[in-house]
């Protein structure tokens, strides 16, 4: 017989019987000579019957972070059931044995046996699975608050209607089809005006519970699909921050995790197994015989052996072998051809009946895999940056130093997951090394309102904050070395910060990186002019937020001292009284700054009547050193001081006073 196909038809399923074509009868016929051996003959219910449905159903449930490679591993669960199911209202299944292939471990057994099963019940099995693997369907969601494909980003401006693109990539990561799949996104509180932009296959809708669902009926082998929304949201305060709404995923993949099959079952439900037999008119010792095998059940049967003997001559009249007989449709019986025997004294004739059939059974076996994948907040993403230098001029010709301090606060409601801090030095500067560079933390009170910096803040050099420490690798020079040959890139990367000691940068938060650049020897008339940016970004990473401070310049003053100073000293006209004058002249081009003017007092004389009191005045080998420190001097300016000395007892002379230092 050739072989029959079988359509699902409702509940039931229908045979696609092959039928002779002059006749419309349906004949099986010895699959090796192909002489008939039999016929079909249908009843009530034509070709329809049940199936028994069979069913291998293994569950992976994973929990991902927004768009993490790995799953959270102490949230995988993995488990299979076994299901069995009597789909008929009037017969019972009864000694039903099932036996399982498997690749990979289980606690499936590799038999089950069970003994009944009544009208239109379901036995289940569960079992567990120590397999793994990850999820066949790969989900990712690419966020723009921009609405713009081309750039992710994560940050909000308030005051404004942000237009936000979601877009969901769905790609099947395996060799075999993925079926059944729907994919859910939640629109969380606030967002308006949701719109389905576009889908690359399936249906996407907005549900009554406030969800975007995709349903797609398949994805082929390694095909990738696309999903993009539209939303709108809008925040009024720095400090607010809205979720994105998760995504809920189920797929079914046509086959175990563990590679289990059902390999072989057997079951039995109402039949009747006959036969008759016609003793001839004019021969009582000759008899026309013919099996009968007729499905009782609401069920389809498979009659795969079927062997009569004679029992007195155990000569084998009739021998059916698998696949002769397509499936025997509910309430249908199959005929043999007539076969004739004789027997003596009109004795009846006996046979050994052999009689091997089975319910047909419906199997199916599928991985339902199930995703939940976080969201994250979105908030608004700022930061502020200050520059400062610890001088503000520097000389020609000289090696000097000066410090530098960098304070980047963040002034958004999102937290940040790195800092990177880049200072380019130019040729003719030594940079720092890399343990020369101190960082430092400042963590916000509990008032903060989201200001940035205070510029006219004062800045307390040796008290920045709470000191912390990198590892060196962190900081790259580029070229790595300390020559002030050639221009030099210190590029600071504080990354990763969730995931380490110090923490996220959260709002109000002051970083302050302090170091010191060398000025080798620069020629007049130049400029140290500063190029650095600030480089901020979110976990996840978005569109980096980019800070360059105010440009600071340093310029090269070439100051060469040229003075003149002297000291005059003038007898008055009360006894033993002098007037000592100091002058100092800037014959120089250029101001000077913070000179300092000295003088000695000498041996056993008073002094006093300043016309600007000494800065300072100290000993030296019993002799007062008067001190004066000049803030300023212009070009072409010339100052004096005077005051007066007074001699003390018969020792003093006058003449010492000449002595000037």
């Amino acid at each position: 017989a050739e072989a029959q196909k079988v359509k699902s038809q409702g509940g039931q399923r229908t045979i696609e019987y092959q039928k002779d074509p002059s006749t419309g009868k349906i004949y099986t016929s010895d699959s090796t000579t192909g002489k008939r051996e039999g016929e079909i003959i249908l009843g009530p219910k034509g070709a329809e019957g049940e199936l028994v449905p069979l069913e291998i159903i293994e569950k992976v449930e994973t929990h991902f972070e927004f768009n993490r490679e790995t799953d959270i591993e102490k949230d995988r669960k993995t488990s299979g059931v076994f299901k069995i199911r009597n789909p008929s209202n009037t017969n019972k299944i009864w000694d039903i044995d099932i036996s399982f292939k498997k690749d990979k471990s289980a606690s499936l057994d590799d038999q089950i046996s069970i003994r009944n099963l009544d009208p239109d019940t379901e036995r289940e099995i569960e079992y567990e699975i120590d397999a793994f693997e990850e999820p066949s369907l790969k989900i990712t969601e690419f966020i723009s608050t921009l609405n713009d494909e081309s750039v992710k980003t994560y940050s909000l401006v308030p005051g404004n209607e942000n237009r936000i693109l979601f877009k969901i990539v769905a790609k099947n990561t395996t060799d075999h089809e993925l079926v059944n799949i729907e994919i859910k996104k939640e629109i969380p509180d606030g967002f308006t005006n949701v719109d389905v932009v576009s889908t690359d296959l399936g249906r996407a809708e907005i549900d009554i519970e406030n969800l975007i669902v995709w349903t797609i009926e398949s994805v082929d082998a390694g095909a990738e699909v696309t999903l993009k929304v539209n939303m709108s949201i809008e925040i009024n305060s720095a400090e607010e921050k809205v979720n994105t709404g998760k995504v809920f995923v189920k797929y079914f993949a046509n086959k175990a995790l563990t590679g289990t099959q059902i390999d072989k079952f057997d079951a039995y439900s109402d039949n009747f197994v006959g036969m008759e037999i016609f003793q001839k008119e004019e021969d009582p010792d000759t008899y026309d015989c013919r099996v009968i095998f007729e499905n009782e059940s609401d069920f389809q049967m498979q009659l795969v052996n079927l062997d009569i003997v004679n029992a007195v001559t155990e000569e084998k009249v009739l021998d059916i072998d698998p696949n002769e007989i397509p499936p025997i449709a509910s309430g249908a019986r199959w005929e043999s051809v007539v076969w004739e025997t004789s027997t003596e004294n009109g004795e009846e004739p006996k046979f050994y009946k052999t009689v091997e059939f089975f319910l047909i059974g419906d199997r199916k076996v599928s991985t339902m895999g199930s995703i939940t994948i976080d969201d994250i907040e979105l908030a608004v993403a700022m930061m502020a940056g200050l520059l400062r230098y610890s001088k503000t001029s520097l000389p020609s010709f000289t090696r000097s130093s000066f410090d530098v301090l960098h304070q980047v606060k963040n002034t958004g409601g999102a937290d940040l997951n790195e800092l990177i801090v880049e200072d380019r030095i130019p040729a003719g500067y030594i940079p720092p090394k890399a343990d020369e560079i101190e960082i430092y933390i400042e963590r916000p009170p509990s008032d903060y309102n989201h200001e940035g910096f205070d510029e006219d803040e004062e800045i307390d050099w040796k008290e920045l904050g709470e000191p912390i420490t990198v590892d060196e690798s962190f900081i790259k020079m580029e070229p790595s070395d300390n020559s002030s040959d050639s221009e030099h890139l210190l590029k600071i990367s504080l990354t990763e910060l969730r995931d380490s000691a110090i923490g996220m940068f959260i709002s109000g938060m002051i970083f302050k990186i302090k170091y010191s650049i060398t000025a080798d020897k620069p020629a007049k008339n130049t400029e140290y002019v500063s190029d650095v940016k600030y480089l901020g970004n979110t976990y996840p990473a978005g569109a980096p937020i980019e800070i360059i401070p105010e440009s600071i310049t340093i310029p090269v003053v070439h100051e060469r001292k040229k003075i003149r100073k002297g000291k005059r000293v003038a007898a008055s006209t009360n006894e033993g009284e002098y007037e000592i004058v100091l002058r100092l002249s800037n014959t120089g081009e250029t101001t000077l700054s913070n000179v300092e003017l000295r003088d000695l007092v000498p041996d056993n004389f008073e002094y006093g009547d300043y016309s600007e009191e000494p800065s300072e005045i100290k000993s030296l080998e019993g002799k007062d050193i008067l001190i004066w420190m000049i803030e300023e001097i212009p070009a072409g300016d010339t100052i004096e001081i005077t005051y007066k000395i007074t001699g003390t007892g018969d020792d003093y002379k006058a003449s010492e006073a000449q002595l000037s230092l």
